[in-house]
């Protein structure tokens, strides 16, 4: 029985390392909705300024995709990288964290395998603020704004 508690203890430690709590608090939090409306704002001015073709993906199979690359992704670099680099950086620039920045730019450099560069550089300022929200909350809100991000990215651009 004392085996099955420790190993509760240890993978339950892990889940909160990687950020991964049953907390709901940021819902309440107006930054998280204005990290939306960004979104919003930034894709409606670039669909407009390249005169892009909005392409629909085949509904669920298309967000169901986004969903997985989004919660993968924030897995590594906001569960796993950015849980690392917190343990070892404390300090802060700005208000935010050197781990985050690093992370994020790391976010941008392996973004470099599948974009342009200018693309890949893009990703830099939404790594950012998913990892604002996964230090501040969990991983959870973060997840939900790669995935609309990423939605919105797609569905104007490929």
């Amino acid at each position: 029985m004392a085996a099955a508690v420790y190993l509760f203890e240890m993978f339950s430690g892990y889940l909160r390392f990687l950020g991964l709590k049953s907390d709901l608090k940021f819902l309440y939090d107006w930054r998280f909705y204005l990290a939306i409306a960004a979104a919003q704002f930034f894709y409606i001015a670039l669909f407009m300024l390249t005169k892009s073709v909005l392409h629909l993906h085949g509904g669920i199979h298309f967000f169901l995709f986004q969903l997985y690359i989004a919660a993968s992704e924030e897995l590594l670099f906001r569960g796993f990288l950015l849980g690392i680099l917190k343990e070892r950086i404390g300090s802060h620039f700005f208000g935010i964290s050197t781990a985050n920045i690093l992370t994020a730019l790391v976010f941008s450099v392996f973004h470099l395998f599948g974009h342009p560069l200018l693309w890949a550089a893009g990703t830099f300022f939404p790594a950012l603020i998913f990892g604002y929200f996964r230090e501040k909350y969990n991983l959870l809100p973060a997840v939900l704004l790669h995935f609309i991000y990423n939605s919105e990215y797609f569905m104007i651009f490929r």
